[in-house]
């Protein structure tokens, strides 16, 4: 069936839709009127209570205004900062841009994440996220930006880990400090109870003292290595919905409206599936109704007599 028909398809469920969503709220402001408004005048009279506004507090206020003054505070170097950015893109050729965008990363000290490339109904749409150095994190921005015929979406996220990353340090060194203490007493302790027992607490502690050095590796390659994802498709409405602070409509409904037609597609491919099986849930119908026909004939002549 061509695309057409899929469209005329969706159009009448849209327009059906459209026509009960309008029947239902007519007859509910018909119904109601304007007495849900009235209800809660007067029961805001009754009990006295004021509308719902709350006003913030002067020092939570204060403290926001402390905080986005600190955010827009230009970035110490000794602060410890991730870098994450959002890309969606529509290309040209998804395959070719996914393999610029991993020469690209490994070209500049960096490497491929992961990445996808799939087909539906031979439309190709992908993802990959790679990292690159962090100082090449605004070239490897705009180099992914220029090749696209349009750029949908981009977002970009700057996570301060300097607080996390020192407390971690200093829970390192204090355990380090108890491993020195450990490791002295169990030279002092004669006893094997005592000897045992302090071996425990020394691997407790080295066990702490191997994750927190795996979260520090963990967090220092992050701030030296930025990660980017970037989605590619040939058409809007295949690329993943935006962010919700950004308000596009058009973006929606196209994905939405894909969908729609890839539901009417789905539906007759089952219709067709079930139509092609017939063949053999049709004769088991058939066998299973003689079957219970004979056995109810079969029931009736042992009651009769």
């Amino acid at each position: 069936m061509s695309e057409k028909i899929w469209k005329i398809f969706g159009v009448f469920g849209m327009v059906c839709l459209v026509i009960l969503v309008f029947l239902v709220l007519i007859n509910f402001f018909f119904r109601m009127g304007t007495r849900p408004i009235s209800l809660y005048m007067e029961r805001e009279q009754v009990s006295g209570m004021p509308s719902p506004r709350v006003a913030l507090p002067k020092a939570l206020s204060e403290r926001g205004e402390t905080e986005t003054s600190f955010q827009t505070q230009p970035e110490t170097p000794s602060r410890m900062i991730i870098k994450t950015g959002w890309l969606n893109l529509v290309v040209k050729d998804v395959l070719d841009t996914a393999k610029k965008i991993a020469k690209f990363a490994e070209e500049n000290g960096g490497w491929v994440v992961s990445s996808s490339i799939s087909e539906h109904e031979k439309v190709p749409s992908g993802s990959i996220t790679v990292r690159v150095p962090a100082e090449k994190f605004d070239e490897a921005r705009d180099y992914f930006r220029s090749l696209a015929v349009r750029v949908t979406s981009e977002r970009t996220q700057s996570q301060d880990i300097t607080e996390e990353y020192v407390d971690l340090q200093s829970r390192l060194r204090n355990l380090e400090s108890a491993e020195s203490q450990l490791l002295e007493l169990m030279k002092r302790t004669g006893k094997v109870s005592e000897i045992l027992e302090v071996h425990r607490e020394l691997t407790n502690v080295r066990e702490q003292i191997e994750q927190i050095k795996g979260k520090i590796q963990y967090l220092e390659q992050s701030v030296k290595m930025s990660s980017i994802t970037v989605n590619l498709a040939l058409s809007e409405e295949l690329l993943p919905v935006p962010p919700a602070e950004k308000w596009k409509p058009k973006y929606v409904f196209l994905q939405t409206w894909k969908s729609v037609l890839n539901f009417w597609k789905g539906l007759s491919y089952f219709l067709i599936r079930v139509i092609v099986w017939a063949q053999v849930w049709i004769p088991a119908l058939i066998i299973i109704w003689f079957g219970r026909r004979v056995s109810r004939k079969i029931r009736k002549k042992s009651e009769a007599s």
